[in-house]
């Protein structure tokens, strides 16, 4: 039967620990720190919206929301991590008063004298401990320790004197000779033996027999079920089912209702459906005083998940307050549901596009667009984009426009108005209020095309089959951008070659005014071409951003097979703000390859070498002979020439 020796003072076990929990607690406690620092760091560097309803709505998310650091600190992981190094703490306080148990024998170490000595020496030595290690001489209650400390010394002193133990010792490093492999087990005698082994087995398998490879299915099964794109397999089924070439707006909500993120993070609880009953009403009175489309509730067989999603989102389109319909508690719990569904729907409509895009169907793709800026709006199809502005509402709009007959549709029709036209539109505002909506109306990044056309790199027209370069400059008029003049297409090309010269880029774009948007966003822009009369996307959409002066895009293509004039659309659309998106007319016209000019004659002839140089030498010797060139090159070619007729006269002569 196997005999193991057990680690009974518990060093060998505080170690293995120790170097567990430090193997698992140094990444993941990094790997936590850089996170956090991260955030930090970039939620500091944030410029902010400063209006007075964005800090309206900061203000209220925030006491809505837990504490940062309080929420930080009730985390499961950082539980994980601040238990993990408390113990690290405790155990290496243990080891450091741990004795490790001496395994290595060494005579000389015993009885302490230095390698070398001499038999006498030793003899000497060994006397004077065994008067004071000596079982007999041993003070009382030290029996023991003077027996096993003598046993010590006499091993030692004959592994020195004998001849055939010092050769054991010499040879195996032990004064018995070869000794039998021995097995230890950093575990105290009392955790594996008796009842307690059942133990020990149950908690080792419930670690590597359960837990890991229930950790390893989670991870794999969480993998599986999500796209590239961390969107839900079961959502993108849903998607693709249902996202049809004529899909409008109201469409693009019940289909982003049955995304199943919402029943896993957002499902209706007991009693919602009363409430749920009354802003379904609250939204057809809404709708019903607008004049807009008809809105139905969803039938009972719709899963309750989808009519909730559906209910919240068109509340969130109007703007609608759930404070009156129910309870504070119930209200709480229903506006956290709406601010996971809106910032949920953003990465889900970009599951929508990529579907939109591989099928090439244009207006989908556009009213997707669409949709993500009345997401981060807050605004319903059709309103004037001017509602984006804080303080500006429905009845604002209506006392202007019955006191002078016209509308107001976007911020850039107020900003071109005179202060007094404005002031007339905004007299129910006070001073703040005023410069709030002025500072908005001029933060909201306004782009125009200054350049946009096809080239073709080395050639001077377009022809079929070649790869064309769709080159397009936009620059933001709220930086003051002076228009420029048309450029040929030989000089714009040249300055396309220094484009990243050329932008006039000064740092990023700050937040967008995104009030009723959860998280912070950042304004981007999609650019393609498309043909409204096919409904078809031509060129896929190129997603940029911080177009803070100037920026210069160049998207490559391949160009149509046929020669001939075309004409697509430009679209440059806002992620953010609606209201601003360019649309305009570009043509394209391919040519025939035969309308090439033709290529310049390159002259292939090799040029004679210069004499002074390697080649003129190496060249002159295989011509006129060694010696010639050695004698002085062309210049001496002539008497070269006629030394070697000599030479062969003579040579025939003999």
């Amino acid at each position: 039967m196997a005999e193991y020796s057990y680690d009974e003072q518990g060093y060998n076990f505080c170690y293995f620990l120790l170097s567990v929990l430090s193997l698992v607690l140094v990444p993941v406690t990094a790997h936590s720190v850089y996170k956090t620092f991260q955030s930090f760091s970039a939620k500091g560097k944030e410029v902010l919206c400063e209006c007075g309803t964005c800090q309206k709505e900061r203000a209220r998310l925030a006491k809505s929301r837990p504490n940062r650091v309080v929420q930080l600190m009730t985390r499961p992981k950082f539980l994980f991590i601040v238990a993990g190094w408390i113990a690290v703490a405790l155990l290496a306080y243990q080891v450091s008063f741990a004795e490790a148990p001496k395994q290595h024998f060494d005579p000389y170490e015993i009885l302490g004298i230095a390698e070398g000595a001499s038999e006498k020496d030793i003899k000497r030595v060994y006397k004077k401990l065994s008067l004071v290690y000596h079982p007999d001489k041993a003070q009382p209650g030290t029996e023991r320790e003077s027996e096993e400390r003598f046993i010590q010394i006499s091993k030692a002193y004959q592994s020195l004197t004998d001849p055939e133990v010092r050769k054991n010792y010499e040879q195996y490093g032990h004064p018995d000779g070869k000794q039998s492999f021995t097995m230890g087990v950093a575990l105290p005698q009392k955790m594996i033996e008796g009842g307690n082994s059942r133990l020990v087995l149950a908690v080792y398998a419930l670690i590597f027999g359960l837990g890991l490879p229930f950790y390893i299915a989670r991870w794999w099964y969480n993998s599986r079920r999500h796209t590239k794109d961390k969107i839900l397999n079961a959502s993108m089924r849903i998607f693709v089912k249902e996202l049809k070439e004529n899909a409008d707006f109201k469409a693009l909500v019940d289909i982003l209702a049955g995304a199943h993120e919402f029943k896993e993070g957002a499902d209706c609880r007991a009693g919602e459906e009363v409430l749920l009953k009354a802003i379904d009403s609250a939204i057809i009175e809404e709708l019903g005083n607008r004049g807009a489309d008809k809105y139905e509730r969803l039938e009972s067989t719709v899963p309750a998940y989808r009519r909730k999603a559906r209910t919240l989102l068109y509340a969130h389109f109007l703007r609608l307050d759930l404070s009156s319909k129910a309870s504070a508690s119930e209200i709480k719990a229903l506006q956290e549901d709406q601010r996971f569904l809106v910032e949920r729907s953003i990465h889900l409509l970009q599951g929508l596009l990529q579907i939109a895009i591989v099928k090439q169907w244009l207006g989908v793709a556009t009213s997707i667009m669409d949709t993500q800026q009345h997401l981060l709006q807050a605004t319903f199809l059709g309103e004037p984009s001017i509602k984006q502005l804080p303080h500006i509402n429905s009845s604002l709009l209506r006392k202007y426009y019955r006191a002078k007959g016209k509308h107001v549709f976007s911020a850039q029709q107020l900003l071109n108005m005179s202060e007094d036209g404005r002031k007339t539109l905004l007299k129910p505002l006070d001073e703040s209020q005023y410069l709030d909506v002025i500072e908005v109306a001029n933060r909201i990044p306004r782009l125009r095309a200054q350049k946009a056309v096809f080239q073709v790199v080395g050639d001077k027209i377009i022809t079929t089959g070649a790869v064309i370069t769709f080159i397009l400059k936009l620059a933001n008029i709220n930086a003051d951008i002076p228009e420029e003049e048309e450029d040929d297409q030989d000089e714009l090309l040249d300055e396309m070659g220094e484009a990243t010269k050329k932008d006039k880029e000064n740092g990023t774009l700050p937040a967008a005014h995104s009030p009723y948007y959860a998280a912070e966003k950042k304004p981007c822009w999609w650019v393609f071409l498309g043909d409204p009369k096919v409904n078809r996307i031509l060129v896929p959409p190129r997603k940029v951003t911080d177009i803070t002066a100037e920026k210069t895009i160049q998207i490559p293509f391949p160009g149509p097979p046929k020669a001939g004039t075309y004409t697509f659309s430009l679209f440059v659309k806002s992620d953010t703000y609606s209201g601003t998106d360019i649309m305009q007319d570009i043509q394209l016209t391919i040519h025939d390859k035969e309308d090439l000019p033709p290529e310049e004659e390159v002259d292939d002839s090799i040029s004679e070498p210069e004499e002074d140089s390697i080649a003129g030498q190496m060249k002159l010797m295989r011509e006129q002979g060694l010696a010639s060139a050695i004698a002085g090159g062309a210049s001496q070619g002539g008497e070269g020439q006629k030394a070697d007729d000599s030479d062969s006269d003579s040579s025939d002569d003999e």
